[in-house]
């Protein structure tokens, strides 16, 4: 009997251990399952549009002002489907003209289940001087240039309009003067006083976010209404003094932005330079996009005229 007692014991002493190793291997298997259901680290969707370009004006060439609600209205409506956006990117130009239009769009974007941030576009200045100072507040922006960190990236906003002709501040015109003369005069394609500039204080605290995000050993993408790059007609004014900042840093890995309403790409350096349509160009069809970031990719899934893209990360 004392035997077979401790050989019952024995038994159910290995049932325990096998018991606790074929539960510690089921929870390994939930374990590696939840993983992989779940987006990793450095992946992360946001919605973008640019150039909505709203107003209640009868149509110009390719621009069919009063069609803008109601495309806004179908990109709030796609990006509220899709449960995985963090975050939506209006790249400026929400209206054409008219203090009064950003009144028509509000509710549209209030429909949107996530946050919009806003940069600031030229259109979005075209508004009477009296209301410069107002634009800010309707794009619920208490700073116009600003970042945040989320899931190992680095999102920076600028304000391209820093140094522009639609302002108060007679400092500031006269710096948009000298720009664009020195720009005259070496026969620049982007002269154009629908352009604009980043003053000093802004490109030092570019610079500092830069530095940071590399000791975080984070990826960056930048926002801004006025491409860096190619140079033609609609590029900001002191590209190339922002383009000296961005190369130094092995981090930044997009800049994208609006204005120039029929898009553009170029890879420069290992960074990619994304313009996006615009969405106030054609009567019927849209342009927007939904931008995925892996540690590997930028994937970009246009709507409408917005083109599919695939663009690496790896140099």
């Amino acid at each position: 009997m004392f035997k077979v007692s401790r050989k019952c014991a024995k038994d159910k002493q290995m049932n325990r251990k096998q018991m606790k190793v074929k539960s510690a291997l089921q929870y390994s298997i939930i374990f590696l399952i939840m993983s992989l259901s779940q987006p990793t680290k450095s992946q992360i969707e946001f919605g973008v549009f640019a150039d909505c370009q709203y107003c209640d004006c009868e149509t110009w060439k390719d621009r069919f002002y009063r069609n803008s609600p109601a495309k806004l209205s179908e990109c709030v409506d796609t990006f509220n489907q899709n449960k995985n956006i963090a975050f939506v990117v209006g790249l400026g130009d929400l209206i054409d003209r008219d203090f009064s239009s950003f009144d028509t769009l509000q509710p549209v974007l209030q429909r949107l289940n996530t946050r919009v941030y806003h940069v600031i576009g030229n259109h979005d200045l075209e508004v009477e001087n009296i209301h410069y100072e107002k634009v800010p507040e309707k794009l619920q922006l208490s700073k116009t240039w600003y970042s945040f960190e989320r899931a190992g990236w680095r999102f920076i906003f600028l304000d391209g309009n820093d140094i522009t002709f639609h302002s108060n501040n007679t400092e500031v015109v006269k710096q948009a003067e000298q720009m664009t003369g020195k720009l005259k005069e070496k026969n620049k394609p982007n002269f154009h006083e629908w352009n604009g500039g980043i003053g000093c204080e802004q490109l030092a605290w570019l610079e500092e976010q830069l530095r940071q995000a590399q000791k975080q050993n984070q990826q960056v993408i930048l926002f801004c209404h006025y491409p860096l790059l190619p140079l033609e007609a609609h590029t900001l004014w002191n590209s190339e003094e922002v383009l000296a900042i961005l190369k130094k840093y092995d981090g930044v890995k997009c800049w994208m932005n609006g204005h120039n309403h029929s898009g553009n790409y170029v890879l420069w350096e290992g960074i990619h330079f994304l313009n996006l349509k615009g969405m106030v160009e054609t009567q019927s069809s849209n342009a927007f996009a939904v931008v995925k970031l892996t540690s590997k990719s930028i994937e970009v899934k246009g709507y409408g005229n917005e083109p599919r893209r695939r663009l690496s990360l790896t140099k």
